[in-house]
């Protein structure tokens, strides 16, 4: 191995190495990161104390407490389908 090529390598571990570069080859998590919508429509809301991802057509909680928190993001859990479960509208 000539000297040339032993000198790139040196430099390349020792840049490597180097917690400045890896801060910057390597972006830290944020903690405070956004939240994951299931789809664009959702909104994030607490309803009966759980945090939801609620949206239109979705499967809803059909008590008193649950329509009042439905009700805050202007959803309504009424619709019933064919097997008797209920839905936002």
């Amino acid at each position: 191995m000539n000297i040339r090529g032993l000198v790139v390598g040196v430099l390349a571990g020792v840049a490597l190495a180097s917690p400045s570069v890896l801060s910057i080859a390597l972006p830290q998590a944020s903690s405070a990161a956004a939240p994951v919508h299931a789809h664009a429509a959702c909104t994030n809301a607490v309803i009966a104390g759980e945090h939801k991802c609620i949206a239109r057509g979705e499967f809803c909680k059909h008590t008193a407490r649950a329509e009042r928190d439905y009700e805050r993001y202007g959803l309504h859990c009424t619709k019933r389908d064919a097997n008797g479960r209920y839905h936002l509208t």
